[in-house]
């Protein structure tokens, strides 16, 4: 009898080791829940190896964004990483919308990588939604269990792919580019061409937790280590005015004192003070606080809508007057021959 009850005792905390395990891995997995031997390194036969670009060379080569408007100031997002909480940045755009808002280029780390693809590739508002709610996350986890990495990433890939309608990123209808780190120099790249599912895989490949992406110069891992909101690249990219959305310093941190929990917690610390410089760059910040503990509740992904969509709207008027501001400067500086200011200083909310 007694043997039976230990056995049942291994048995319930295996099934809760399993289950803790699995979802700390699916959330890694897809990085805002949207979404071979042994030591070897696979190569992936998804898509071509992205030819990411460093900011400098965005800087200097990136054309202008195409417009009949002039006068006003090309307005990008800065959709920055935070797994998942990624379904905030639905409600974001949601709140653009319905202030009139045209958001031209569009820029994201991580989960806001993948958000940011489906909305430049033309998705709406409502599918975005229905995209989220049918999302079924174990879907998207391939595990691989190796030396290198837990999951390979090609199911995210592929998914990322199909969800942009295998759409190439410089085809799509709004400016966009995914953000990605060199896993060897920790250097932040922009991949603004090609297929927009590996795109995505680089951008949210979290080391260790899945497999980096072979590119054009080097090894690519998540975004977020390097550029956890990506106001620079928004920038670079043609935006006048850049609204940065962070989804993950403002956020409730993990509690408890488990191994999974402290690793949680020392790597949100850190990367919030490493995107801490580059956030504080944006022109407005938008920071919801987004709390998921769930990766299969509908009314938590439901909740992550709402919080992105609250926090835009508390942000709007700030948006708006700096969107004024910025037009009204362009059309000062068009009248009098001289250059308008690239920006004023940064409104926080």
């Amino acid at each position: 009898m007694v043997n039976a009850w230990m056995s049942g005792r291994n048995l319930a905390a295996k099934a809760k080791w399993k289950s803790t395990l699995m979802g700390a891995g699916l959330a890694v997995a897809v990085a805002a829940a949207l979404f071979a031997g042994c030591g070897a390194f696979r190569k992936t036969t998804l898509g071509a190896a992205p030819a990411p670009r460093t900011l400098e060379s965005v800087r200097s080569t990136m054309p202008p964004v195409t417009r009949t408007e002039s006068s006003a100031p090309v307005v990008g997002l800065a959709l920055g990483g935070g797994g998942l909480r990624g379904y905030a940045h639905i409600g974001v755009l949601q709140a653009f919308e319905e202030s009139g808002i045209n958001v031209e280029v569009v820029a994201g780390t991580s989960a806001g990588a993948i958000i940011g693809a489906a909305y430049s590739s033309g998705r709406t508002i409502a599918e975005l939604k229905q995209l989220a709610k049918d999302l079924d996350v174990s879907s998207l986890t391939d595990w691989r269990l190796s030396t290198i990495s837990l999951l390979r990433g090609d199911a995210l890939a592929k998914w990322a792919s199909d969800m942009t309608r295998n759409t190439p990123i410089e085809t799509m209808p709004r400016k966009f580019g995914a953000v990605a780190a060199v896993l060897d120099t920790g250097e932040a790249v922009l991949i603004d061409k090609g297929d927009a599912g590996m795109a995505i895989r680089a951008s949210a490949a979290i080391p260790g937790s899945m497999q980096p992406v072979e590119s054009t110069r080097g090894l690519l891992v998540d975004g977020g280590i390097s550029s956890l909101v990506p106001v620079r690249f928004a920038r670079a990219m043609g935006a006048e005015v850049v609204v940065g959305v962070d989804i993950y310093c403002n956020s409730p941190a993990r509690s408890g004192s488990t191994f999974l929990t402290t690793m949680a917690k020392v790597g949100r610390t850190q990367t919030c003070l490493i995107g801490g410089a580059e956030i504080a760059e944006a022109d407005v910040l938008i920071a919801p606080s987004v709390g998921i503990t769930d990766i299969k509740s509908a009314a938590q992904r439901e909740e992550a809508i709402l919080a992105g969509y609250r926090a835009a709207k508390s942000a709007m008027p700030a948006v708006l007057d700096h969107i004024n501001s910025r037009a009204n400067a362009k059309s000062t500086a068009a009248l009098s021959g001289q250059p308008s200011r690239a920006c004023d200083e940064p409104k926080v909310l």
